[in-house]
């Protein structure tokens, strides 16, 4: 089978073996939206930050009582540690199964999928993106959960791509700073210290804001506060991200339509990154 044709697997009889099926329509996964995911980055062969995604896999499944069995996840490492697959986006979703709504999950299913991806290049890094905020707030209850209701998140990024933009910034029903659609926001302020260094931020986790695998790999490398943080504090900063596990570390180079002072604030945490995700540890310039 070609490398870079979609593929898919299912969990079955104790292995993952391949699966050129469909998820059941009597599984509550499809009816309801009953089912959480994570998405994990294969660059030039390798899965990356795969403990990290699997941890809030289980922590997303514990929430939405479903069943992520301790033999599932030796599976999925074991997988991801073995695959022979080109650049793309491998996608592990727990579901509820077949039954009524409401009754508990005796064990959840799982199914794994592989899509072809071009990941951004370093010119599309030196490019950046284009953010646009939104001024209707979202339900900060659900807003960070990786489940089957995406509509907020879809929604979101239309109206920010109505108008040009690449991607939206989202507040709560308090005007507090989210996220943005598809991703973690990192923000770089100017230090209250005269001379002082930048300070990097993101909002706080507390808010409905979830930490994503991209944001704690940037935690690890560099200090990071969490704050509470208002669109004004946005058009304020010297410089923007957003960190997924498609885009990596994207600079952002326009806030509604308005150049931000530092872009090589971000564009060196995307190098950083390109050289993590790279197996020479080198990037092209």
């Amino acid at each position: 089978m070609s490398r870079s044709k979609f593929r898919a697997w299912r969990w079955m009889g104790g292995k993952l073996s391949l699966f050129d099926g469909t998820i059941p329509l009597v599984d509550r996964g499809f009816r309801y939206g009953q089912h959480v995911f994570e998405s994990i980055a294969i660059r030039e062969g390798r899965a990356l930050l795969v403990e990290e995604h699997l941890k809030l896999l289980d922590e997303a499944a514990k929430r939405q009582q479903l069943s992520f069995s301790r033999d599932l996840a030796a599976a999925l490492r074991l997988f991801s540690d073995k695959l022979n697959l080109a650049d793309g986006m491998l996608r592990i979703y727990l579901t509820a199964g077949p039954g009524l709504p409401g009754e508990s999950v005796r064990q959840s299913p799982c199914y794994v999928t592989w899509d072809p991806l071009r990941f951004p290049t370093p010119g599309d890094l030196r490019r950046g993106y284009a953010l646009h905020s939104l001024e209707l707030p979202v339900n900060r209850t659900t807003w960070g959960e990786k489940w089957g209701n995406y509509a907020d998140h879809l929604h979101a990024l239309q109206v920010a791509k109505s108008v040009g933009a690449d991607e939206a910034v989202v507040v709560d029903p308090k005007k507090r700073v989210l996220s943005c659609a598809m991703g973690n926001l990192l923000v770089w302020l100017k230090s209250s210290k005269k001379k002082g260094a930048p300070v990097l931020c993101t909002p706080c986790a507390s808010s409905g804001a979830r930490r994503g695998v991209l944001l704690a790999w940037v935690c690890g490398q560099t200090p990071v506060e969490e704050r509470e943080l208002k669109i004004l504090d946005l058009r304020g900063a010297l410089a923007l991200a957003i960190t997924n596990s498609r885009l990596g570390v994207m600079p952002v180079a326009l806030l509604d339509g308005k150049k931000l002072p530092d872009f090589n604030l971000p564009l060196s945490l995307a190098r950083e990154y390109l050289r993590f995700a790279s197996k020479s540890g080198q990037i092209m310039k």
